[in-house]
């Protein structure tokens, strides 16, 4: 068993961690694409153990708490027609603008708009112009590499998650990370200007299907991500959320 620990930096909502650095980091004990189902929030600066249950296959547990099941995945994108940089452009400043301005999580450490530069990954992946595609690029900071000197995975799972959330374009809803399963095809080196590109696949319900990717300077796809975002539908635990992250 392996036992790991989110510092409070990585939080998606305040008292959580971010849905998609959590997987990140759980998703390493398999070898090659997986797919991690979150079943409860991940904890911040508490432990939480990784136990083989066999067949590849994996839980995190905070406790006797279940915080996900990790399992090897098949990773499957189509992406449609991305914007090219001038639309990323135009997207990353239309960011929160059919949100009215409001984010929901500001202090999230992958999207929200009140972490400093340096401190949270700030990608703001606004709606592309007459695009189903959300974007934005991503400039990959020193602090983000392993001691191989590339970025670590957890860091490119992260980028891989709130993109995805935002394509679905749901807002004033909010839905929360279900499912996101990854394939990291290359891991890039700090420096690198990355494009993010996010879109809807379909809807079941409250179940929200979006898939996304990391493009290169070539425009290569370096990363693919499927994820599947649950709307919350309690209006008790929505105000609860929107008090805690003001």
């Amino acid at each position: 068993m392996t036992e790991i620990i989110i510092d409070k930096r990585f939080c998606g909502p305040k008292t959580s961690a971010n849905g998609g650095y959590a997987a990140g980091l759980f998703a390493q004990v398999i070898n090659g694409p997986a797919e991690v189902m979150l079943k409860s929030p991940p904890p911040l600066d508490a432990p939480i153990t990784l136990k083989d249950i066999g067949d590849d296959n994996f839980h995190a547990l905070h406790g006797e708490n279940l915080v996900a099941v990790i399992r090897p995945a098949n990773v499957i994108v189509s992406p449609p027609t991305l914007p090219d940089d001038d639309g990323v452009q135009h997207a990353h400043d239309r960011y929160l603008d059919d949100a009215g301005g409001e984010h929901m999580l500001p202090y999230c450490f992958v999207c929200g708009n009140k972490r400093k530069a340096g401190d949270g990954l700030r990608i703001f992946s606004g709606p592309a112009p007459d695009s189903p595609v959300n974007a934005d690029f991503w400039t990959l900071a020193k602090d983000l590499a392993g001691s191989d000197g590339l970025v670590r995975p957890e860091f490119l799972w992260a980028a891989l998650d709130c993109p995805s959330a935002f394509s679905l374009r749901l807002w004033p809803r909010l839905s929360l990370l279900g499912r996101l399963a990854a394939d990291i095809r290359r891991r890039p080196k700090p420096g690198e200007r990355l494009i993010v590109a996010a879109w809807p696949e379909k809807s079941e319900g409250r179940k929200h299907f979006a898939s996304t990717v990391l493009l290169d300077a070539n425009r290569d796809i370096i990363a693919a991500a499927n994820a599947v975002w649950i709307e919350l539908n309690d209006p008790e635990m929505l105000e609860k959320l929107r008090a805690e992250n003001r």
